[in-house]
């Protein structure tokens, strides 16, 4: 996209439009004050680049409401997945977070006929009668959410012999094939089968064979400068990308390299406030394997995943008191999961 003609206000306008729609905006609302205060808070030859970067970056991984309902009102609606409503169980068993949740009732409102839910209260014996299920949810990242309450799921109901689908709206390559390799290992003996599928608003790629294609924030080693503070923290010595081949979310090389390297630096900023960072918080999102973080590209309406950088959701809106939140004021501040 050309921006020669757009003004920075312009820019603001339309980041805060596409975020409109954001589920836990400033007081006001998405407006372009409220990015405008965001922006500011980089160094002033970063601002203009970071705004355009952003802008595209949110038209290509942010996903609406309306963009969930008119997927989920498709799959609702596509007569192949008639089956799956009549003899599968939709599985609403997340232990943190309600998406599952908010997603099946978005699936209720446009099917017709009512489907089997299969919850964790669920008795023994009605769960025992399917041999398929279906996991939904709207995005994955790491897929250690889906892994943890499946692992629950075949334990506490002891099941065998099922066929379980993963279906997600957003998802990543590393995620796909790690849930997948988990459950099928750890639960060999009881001829389980594991499908991943899904990926209507995106699948990204993040395998560490594919860095250079990567469409995550993975920077190259000359993209990191690692802080005197975090010297020798090995959590945050990892793999660095290799090499570039041009994606959609990072068609440009040397606007890839700039934009990993401002997104690094400021999330290692953020985290030099705080006494004691936890390990998997990285500056480009959390992520329990070492290096600088995730670097997370997709968000939605619902939240903004702590996967993504931390100069996107990082701090609150309003002043705390704590100099560890404080010190950065979000674009899209982030609900914490209530149990």
């Amino acid at each position: 996209m050309c921006y020669s003609n757009v003004t920075d206000r312009d820019l603001m306008g339309q980041i805060a439009t596409k975020l409109n729609d954001y589920r836990n905006p400033p007081q006001g609302g998405m407006s372009i004050d409220h990015v405008n205060r965001w922006i500011n808070q980089f160094e002033l030859t970063d601002r203009r680049f970071v705004l355009e970067e952003t802008d595209r970056l949110m038209g290509i991984g942010y996903f609406s409401e309306s963009d969930y309902r008119r997927v989920i009102s498709s799959i609702a609606n596509d007569e192949q997945n008639e089956r799956f409503f009549q003899t599968a169980a939709f599985l609403d068993i997340q232990n943190q977070g309600t998406s599952q949740s908010e997603f099946l009732d978005l699936l209720r409102e446009d099917c017709v006929e009512e489907f089997n839910v299969v919850t964790r209260l669920s008795q023994r014996q009605r769960v025992s009668s399917f041999r398929e299920f279906i996991y939904l949810d709207d995005v994955s990242f790491s897929g250690a959410k889906a892994i943890n309450d499946l692992t629950w799921f075949i334990e506490h109901f002891e099941l065998q012999n099922i066929t379980i689908l993963v279906y997600f709206l957003g998802g990543h390559t590393y995620s796909a094939w790690n849930i997948k390799n988990q459950l099928e290992r750890k639960f060999a003996d009881r001829n389980i089968s594991v499908c991943v599928d899904g990926g209507e608003f995106a699948v990204v790629e993040n395998q560490r064979r594919n860095s250079s294609s990567s469409e995550v924030f993975w920077p190259k080693a000359q993209s990191v400068s690692i802080p005197e503070w975090a010297d020798g923290q090995v959590h945050y010595l990892g793999t660095y990308r290799d090499g570039y081949v041009a994606n959609n979310f990072f068609p440009n090389e040397q606007r890839r390299d700039r934009f990993e390297a401002i997104m690094t630096k400021v999330g290692f900023d953020i985290l030099g406030q705080s006494q004691n960072p936890s390990d998997a918080i990285k500056p480009l999102g959390f992520s329990t394997f070492n290096g600088v973080g995730f670097g997370g590209t997709i968000f939605t309406f619902r939240n903004c995943p702590n996967n993504t950088p931390l100069a996107y959701w990082w701090g609150t809106y309003l002043r705390t008191g704590n100099r560890a939140l404080d010190c950065w004021y979000p674009l899209m501040k982030r609900n914490v999961y209530n149990r």
